[in-house]
């Protein structure tokens, strides 16, 4: 029960001896245009536990990480993205594919045929990694990986950050509320801080040292050896 989990709450010096990183996340970005009358209401859909509340202001799209397992919205102005997270070439091809077929001859998606999109990426890619961010960051920190797929981008920014490994299962409140029953990584760039599930972590960041990058080979190597864990 997500009641029955601890809420995380992290201060700025539990990082100070954590794990330095940066983000090279593969992923396939959805930029949202301007949706017929700004898409839907940016509220939590029926029979879930804050349903009818706000997820933000405005309109737009609501959708499910099931990673964070936390519902999010993406604004319908024309500014926002949804970003599916953690993929592969082959999967950003299907995606790109599927993209074009949902798109057909008109010069955007819609507030269905997004939701679609997202549905075949969890229905027939197994992709559940889905979250928002602004077209101007997208723009700004990632580059395009492969340039027959515009959309297949990696992160690039050279931001390091800190990361801590909860082997726990918790709660945290950032910008959504993230639900993690079998304990995730935390990141920090200084100012927030925000969870990843442990896989997609692994997969996607890249440990710094002495100013070089190095792929991360487990938990156990890379957290719990080297003392990078925080316990709720």
């Amino acid at each position: 029960m997500l009641n029955d989990y601890p809420l995380l709450k992290l201060r700025p010096q539990d990082f100070k001896h954590a794990l330095p990183v940066v983000n090279r996340t593969r992923r396939f970005v959805v930029f949202i245009p301007q949706l017929l009358h700004g898409g839907e209401a940016l509220v939590y859909p029926r029979n879930t536990r804050r349903a009818g509340q706000a997820i933000k202001q405005g309109r737009g799209i609501v959708f499910f990480n099931g990673v964070d397992r936390a519902w999010q919205a993406a604004q319908g102005n024309g500014e926002d993205c949804i970003i599916i997270n953690d993929v592969t070439q082959s999967q950003a091809d299907a995606l790109l594919t599927k993209y074009h077929a949902l798109r057909g001859q008109n010069a955007a998606l819609n507030l269905d045929s997004i939701k679609r999109l997202l549905a075949y990426a969890k229905d027939e890619l197994g992709i559940i990694d889905f979250y928002n961010k602004s077209a101007h960051s997208v723009q700004r920190d990632t580059q395009v990986i492969d340039a027959t797929n515009p959309f297949f981008m990696e992160v690039s920014k050279p931001d390091l950050h800190h990361a801590l490994y909860v082997p726990d299962a918790f709660v945290f409140d950032g910008p959504v509320q993230q639900v993690y029953p079998h304990g995730a990584v935390m990141v920090s760039n200084g100012k927030r801080c925000w969870g990843v599930g442990t896989e997609v972590f692994l997969r996607g960041y890249r440990a710094v040292q002495r100013g070089q990058e190095r792929i991360l080979s487990s938990v156990e190597t890379d957290f719990v050896q080297a003392k990078h864990v925080y316990q709720v």
